[in-house]
């Protein structure tokens, strides 16, 4: 082998040595990058999906504000727009308890809408059960 190889040789080593020592560092780094950010995503996407169900939560307290004030109209308006994002939600939900919770709800639809037409005060007593599984839902201690 001759001196020109030789030093060739070495040069194409040290060059791709160089490379792999500078490439492998910032391969570790990328991998440990994406990993934290997928898991930022999941806590991103569980944050989201409490925000909704907390925004739901203040639906169903506006329809019972709306039954306290005794104004069975805009209850029951609010309602239908309540159910609606319930049924949403239900259809959005990851957590199999979460989506319990709303499907649970959602089979009282019927009956709290027809006790709003009816003006029934029994119907407060429904709503009140929906806010605890809610409540529970969302992570909250509920005193019964």
């Amino acid at each position: 082998m001759t001196k020109t190889r030789v030093l060739l040789v070495l040069g194409v080593l040290l060059i791709g040595g160089a490379y792999l020592a500078g490439f492998w560092p910032e391969r570790q780094r990328l991998s440990a990058v994406r990993v934290e950010v997928q898991k930022l995503q999941e806590e991103v996407s569980e944050s989201e999906a409490r925000v909704r169900l907390g925004e739901v939560l203040g639906q169903l307290l506006s329809v019972s504000d709306a039954i306290d004030a005794q104004n069975y109209g805009d209850a029951a308006a609010r309602a239908s727009a309540y159910f609606d994002r319930v049924a949403a939600e239900a259809q959005a939900a990851t957590s199999p308890a979460v989506r319990a919770v709303l499907e649970g709800v959602q089979q009282t639809r019927d009956a709290v809408t027809a006790g709003l037409a009816r003006a029934e005060p029994a119907v407060r007593e429904t709503l009140r059960q929906q806010q605890l599984a809610i409540r529970r839902a969302l992570g909250y201690d509920v005193a019964e």
